[in-house]
């Protein structure tokens, strides 16, 4: 029996992730609140499933503590669309697997039986995405702050959010946000938000 934790910051997502799960017979699925009940020494965990809003800085140093505290317990990602650079991060920071919220309930349980036979695995569209170096990406010119606020606001995070996940001011937010519009010749979150899907449809041709 594999004990399973399924966190994050909406209810919903872990809810719904919780109920795929605990129709596997060897599942022993639960929620909890936050990543440092897997420090108790009373609790003893096979996975962790991290449901994410959109990757950042704070989500990788929180990932990489959480693998330096806890090494042997498998930590799974489910998030949207990120930037091949930010996902090989993760995965190098320890994470097994990172699957997208676009992906079928069967390949999330894939990828905790890969876990636990330590391979790593990535969902088959991120994997496309990894793999696709031809398409000469306008989000190049960004940098790596950039790109990590590019895609918060393309994943629907208002300015308030990014600046609360960052840790930086507002103001500081409406800064790069200027930078990234100018740098890619648009005016508005809904043109960024097609640029990102555009980019994501090529990678997954």
């Amino acid at each position: 029996m594999l004990n399973i934790s399924i966190c994050g910051e909406h209810v919903l997502s872990v809810e719904t992730i919780a109920r795929l799960l605990q129709d596997e017979p060897t599942f022993n699925v639960s929620t909890i609140k936050s990543h440092t009940q897997l420090t108790c020494s009373n609790i003893k965990q096979d996975v962790l499933i991290c449901c994410a809003i959109s990757y950042s800085n704070t989500l990788f140093n929180e990932i990489k503590k959480l693998h330096q505290q806890t090494p042997l317990v498998k930590k799974i990602l489910i998030m949207p669309m990120a930037h091949k650079q930010f996902l090989l991060k993760l995965l190098n920071a320890g994470v097994s697997a990172i699957v997208s919220y676009k992906s079928p309930p069967e390949e999330l349980v894939q990828s905790i039986h890969l876990a636990m036979r330590r391979q790593q695995y990535l969902s088959i569209d991120l994997s496309k995405m990894v793999i696709n170096t031809e398409y000469p990406s306008s989000f190049n010119t960004l940098s790596k702050r950039e790109l990590e606020i590019t895609y918060m606001l393309a994943n629907g995070m208002n300015i308030k959010s990014v600046s609360s996940e960052l840790s930086i001011s507002p103001k500081t937010v409406n800064t790069y946000r200027y930078r990234i519009f100018n740098k890619l010749a648009i005016e508005r979150n809904v043109d960024l938000f097609r640029m990102v899907s555009e980019e994501a449809a090529y990678m997954l041709a």
